[in-house]
């Protein structure tokens, strides 16, 4: 049993003088404020460092995550140079098999239809020998689009 649980047990069981009670009592109360009193007060720096603490941490995480996105960048940046690099390579293979062909190629961007258009042309007479996709096709495909466009207001 604790010391207190003691003294209060024979308090009431009247084994104590009614003098000695009221001053044990006391006694008791003066240990209890004094234990409160004890206790030291929260230090206002341990608060000031702990907010430096969680500023310092919060910095961390956005170099951090600001870093990620730099790398995100680069990473697609070399993605696109890779591809862009992959194209060229096709292109020059293609033109070269043209050329062995007596055929040029000619390229363009139907501009309505965001859609590249390739021209095979005779080298010799500079005659348009095909389109590809042909032009009854781009056609369809422009006024499918302008359908499209009545049926329903927006883009998603």
């Amino acid at each position: 049993m604790r010391f207190l649980d003691v003294i209060l047990s024979l308090i009431l069981s009247g084994g104590v003088a009614p003098l000695s009670r009221s001053f044990l009592m006391v006694n008791i109360m003066e240990l209890d404020v004094k234990k409160l009193s004890d206790v030291p007060p929260v230090k206002p720096e341990v608060s000031t460092d702990l907010h430096k603490e969680q500023i310092k941490i919060e910095q961390q995480r956005k170099a951090t995550q600001q870093k990620d996105q730099q790398l995100a960048i680069e990473k697609e940046n070399k993605r696109k140079a890779i591809s862009r690099a992959k194209t060229d390579k096709y292109l020059k293979e293609v033109l070269n098999i043209s050329s062995v062909l007596n055929r040029k190629l000619s390229y363009s961007v139907n501009k309505e239809l965001n859609q590249v258009v390739v021209k095979v042309i005779d080298s010799e007479t500079d005659k348009v020998i095909r389109v590809i996709p042909s032009e009854a096709l781009l056609k369809l495909h422009l006024r499918m689009k302008e359908v499209i466009g009545l049926i329903f207001d927006e883009k998603i």
